[in-house]
């Protein structure tokens, strides 16, 4: 009997987070490049940020979901935490205060790597 290996089971995070930051760089490029083209870019960089979070947080459970099927819930709590950890981490350094913005921004993430881990493991085979 073949014993599993350790990085098997953080696979399904592991490539959930990397999916997940490639999306929210793809979303965030475009909305750069709209943001310096408008006159009032610095208004509209905090929407542009929350739904690249948003979009790259439900692309990464929804990666860990479709790898692991099953726990969906639990799967992309679990990728969503480690997705926000770099952007807690951020924060904090170049912060002098702490701000309820960032606990909304984790929220977010999550829920929405919540969302994606159901979505994945609950999509059909194909």
């Amino acid at each position: 009997m073949r014993k599993k290996k350790h990085a098997d089971k953080l696979k399904p995070y592991l490539l959930g987070t990397l999916f997940g930051y490639f999306a929210m760089l793809i979303t965030i490029l475009p909305a750069s490049l709209v943001l310096s083209l408008m006159k009032s870019a610095a208004a509209g960089a905090g929407a542009a940020a929350v739904v690249a979070l948003t979009i790259g947080g439900f692309v990464c459970g929804k990666t860990a979901g479709l790898i692991r099927r099953r726990d969906g819930l639990k799967t992309g709590l679990l990728c969503g935490a480690m997705f926000a950890v770099p952007i807690v981490l951020i924060a904090f350094i170049t912060s002098t205060k702490t701000n309820g913005f960032l606990l909304l921004k984790i929220a977010l993430c999550m829920s929405f790597a919540a969302v994606g881990g159901v979505s994945g493991v609950n999509s059909s085979e194909e």
